[in-house]
């Protein structure tokens, strides 16, 4: 049936049912009545082939044929996807062979050359135990002939050390005495000289110390309700006298007030340039009585 295909099939077929429509639409046509009696022409009744029915069975044939096309053509690619796959599944069988065959050699290989590698360093490892085992037997003697010497030159400085020991034992002693002796008059000398210094330093605080009261009261305002009464203050001093704080620490409220007063007042007290001195008195404490 595929000469229906083909566009002179086709073309027959179409003239074949052309022909067939014609002949029964021919051969079922009614027949002619004959004119009445008044002579009145009638018009004649002829049927036409249907156009649409035609290009119908037309449309049909062409889809008939467009599927059976399709269908074809998808057989046909579906025996060459087949063709293909069965040829990639060749393909890939025989790379995988291949693959297989060249990993089994780079196995072997490497297994000739992992044997050849230990083979080599067996060789080189039995070499360097023999080696080492000569070089330990030479560091054997080596030690033994330094430990002898060794040994020897320790007893010598044994006893040299001995004999210089004793001499530095014996100049030590002499030179301990010595030292004493110097560290005894030393001792009495600097007492000497701390006592004459402390003796000066007690001297110029208590100079100060009068010299501060003194400055205070020339600035002290005092009444005679005071009298027979006293404040003890702590006062701060900067080296050039200033006074950088006054705290009262106890007496008559009073009497404190006004002796804070005067102190405040002063701005700045007597202060000794030795430095000796004013570390004793940098910070002093006071009993002041009007």
């Amino acid at each position: 049936m595929n000469w229906l295909l083909h566009p002179v099939g086709k073309s027959f077929v179409l003239h074949l049912v052309l022909g067939t429509v014609l002949v029964v639409s021919v051969h079922f046509s009614p027949t002619p009545q004959l004119p009445e009696s008044n002579n009145t022409a009638q018009p004649i009744n002829a049927v036409v082939v249907d156009a649409a029915v035609i290009n119908q069975q037309l449309q049909k044939i062409e889809q008939e044929k467009q599927q059976k096309l399709e269908a074809d053509r998808r057989k046909k690619e579906e025996q060459q996807r087949r063709i293909r796959e069965r040829e990639e599944d060749v393909r890939r069988a025989e790379q995988a062979a291949a693959e297989a065959r060249k990993r089994k050699q780079e196995e072997q290989k490497r297994a000739a050359a992992e044997a050849e590698r230990k083979k080599r360093e067996a060789a080189e490892k039995a070499k360097r135990e023999k080696a080492e085992r000569e070089r330990k037997e030479r560091e054997r003697k080596e030690a033994e002939r330094k430990k002898a010497e060794a040994e020897k030159k320790r007893k010598e400085a044994e006893q040299k050390a001995k004999e210089e020991a004793e001499r530095k034992a014996q100049e030590a002693l002499e030179k301990a005495e010595q030292e004493r002796i110097l560290e005894e008059q030393l001792k009495v000398e600097q007492a000497a000289r701390n006592a004459r210094r402390q003796r000066q330093v007690m001297s110029e605080i208590g100079k100060y110390t009068a010299l501060i009261e003194q400055t205070i009261k020339r600035n002290w305002i005092v009444d005679p309700s005071m009298k027979g009464k006293s404040c003890r203050l702590n006062i701060r001093l900067a080296s050039n006298g200033l006074v950088t704080q006054v705290t009262t620490l106890e007496g008559d409220a009073n009497v404190c007030r006004s002796a804070h007063s005067a102190v405040l007042k002063s701005d700045t007290l007597p202060v000794s340039s030795d430095p000796e001195v004013f570390a004793e008195m940098k910070e002093i404490n006071l009993t002041l009585k009007p």
